[in-house]
């Protein structure tokens, strides 16, 4: 039975935001599984609602996992948290509002709300992205200690088969951000800017983060370090929705006056949120 369990988690973790179905052949070519026993797996699956069949094509995740996805970021209350908190935060036509949750070394995007003009981006809700590939999931990883931003990393490298980032230059972009208190980032799109910082709960754990990006052209260095302010502000917002007034005040790190050196992650109008789980 335990190893039927863990089976049909390799199934269900082989789907990845790039790919929506999978044949049967294909699930048993990325799991290492028999082909025969993804197929009755996956029968099984669907039966459930974990999965569902796609005729002539083979199998997508389920509607079942939204709703339970919905409970995970319902307990965390992060978008609750941000809904009041995200005001003033976008002063250029171009600039977009995004929050995102991390789940392990995944960060999953929640709400994006931009003005009338939008800049193209490679971000939706319900996006998952490696974490440290934008500046939302940069700033989360930032509020860990180092050991567990590594153990996060590696087992989503090796769980998921994801190319792993370059250890060194990560490690110094987080202590930057920590230092900080907030991640200016330029790694998730060419010519796009992020400026993240963490939403934290009452014991300084991150929950997620949420940031102002757009192209890199409306982010100057005298915009950066107003921007700064503002994000790490409404991060701020946000602890004290998460976690009430009486939670300590030095849980978020003050900005420095200068915003640090631009990395290589940005994230993507209207005001979308989600409250089911990723796609």
């Amino acid at each position: 039975m335990v190893s039927a369990v863990g089976k049909a988690a390799a199934l269900l973790r082989a789907f990845d935001p790039g790919v929506d179905v999978l044949s049967t052949r294909a699930l048993a070519a990325r799991t290492g599984i028999a082909r025969s026993t993804v197929h009755v797996l996956a029968a099984t699956l669907a039966a459930e609602g974990l999965l569902e069949t796609v005729p002539g094509r083979g199998w997508r995740l389920g509607p079942l996992l939204v709703g339970l996805a919905g409970q995970i970021i319902e307990r965390t209350g992060l978008v609750a948290a941000v809904e009041g908190s995200l005001g003033g935060l976008l002063r250029a036509a171009g600039q977009e509002v995004h929050v995102g949750q991390l789940v392990g070394g995944w960060l999953v995007y929640l709400h994006r709300e931009a003005g009338p003009i939008r800049a193209p981006m490679d971000n939706r809700v319900g996006l998952r992205a490696p974490a440290w590939r934008g500046g939302c999931g940069k700033a989360a990883l930032s509020r860990l200690e180092p050991a567990e931003v590594d153990e996060r990393v590696a087992r989503l490298c090796r769980d998921e088969d994801v190319p792993a980032p370059d250890p060194a230059a990560l490690a110094d972009e987080l202590a930057v951000g920590r230092e900080a208190g907030y991640v200016v980032s330029s790694s998730f799109q060419a010519g796009r800017t992020s400026v993240a910082a963490a939403v934290v709960d009452g014991d300084g754990r991150p929950l997620g983060g949420l940031s102002v990006a757009g192209p890199t052209t409306l982010f100057p260095r005298a915009v950066l370090a107003r921007t700064a302010q503002d994000v790490v502000a409404a991060a701020d917002r946000a602890r004290l929705a998460v976690c009430g007034p009486a939670a300590p005040s030095g849980t978020v790190p003050r900005p420095r006056r200068g915003p640090p050196a631009r990395s290589h992650g940005a994230e993507r109008g209207g005001s979308t949120t989600v409250t089911g789980g990723a796609q």
